[in-house]
């Protein structure tokens, strides 16, 4: 037994690898793309982002993917979903239009502020604060997580039938009626 030494450490290959957030979240958003492409239903989809969400290691996450084709995937999110890239430009097209039109509203307040003597309180924060939660609260209601560019991609997608968000139905109580 001499001649067959044991290794003191199990080889670096053999350990599974730990699977960080992010590659928890890539996994999820590959799914998410699979059933928006009608290969996995809602369903399967629930149940594999459980598992996915729950994974500990690597090849936990591999398996979840590895009955799906990976090349619709290669090229990214924004080829896999033009409608959604281009509905988030728009977004984003909308959001630098309402910050323009807020520093245009906040430099006249300041201007007419300057133009009548500049004397007292600087009464245009006001106008300017009013102006930059205006602009904040678009932005996130635009490009948020739940921004309005991503609930109209979903809906489309429930709507096509294509494993999009679709409302769950509340648990029935017994005697309940509808």
């Amino acid at each position: 037994m001499a001649d067959a030494q044991q290794p003191a450490d199990p080889q670096p290959e053999a350990l599974p690898l730990r699977a960080s957030d992010a590659e928890r979240e890539r996994t999820a958003t590959q799914l998410r793309d699979h059933a928006a492409a009608g290969r996995l239903t809602p369903e399967e989809l629930d149940e594999r982002l459980d598992v996915a969400y729950a994974a500990r290691t690597v090849g936990e996450l591999e398996t979840l993917v590895r009955d799906l084709p990976a090349h619709d995937l290669a090229a990214g999110g924004s080829a896999a979903h033009p409608a959604r890239s281009a509905q988030r430009e728009a977004a984003r097209r909308h959001l630098q239009h309402a910050i323009g039109q807020a520093v245009l509203v906040s430099a006249a307040a300041v201007a007419i502020w300057l133009a009548t003597g500049a004397d007292g309180s600087f009464w245009p924060r006001w106008i300017i604060l009013i102006s930059a939660i205006r602009v904040a609260f678009g932005a996130w209601g635009e490009l948020g997580p739940a921004g309005r560019s991503r609930h109209r991609h979903r809906h489309d997608e429930a709507r096509l039938g294509r494993g999009g968000a679709r409302p769950r139905e509340l648990p029935r109580e017994p005697g309940d009626e509808r």
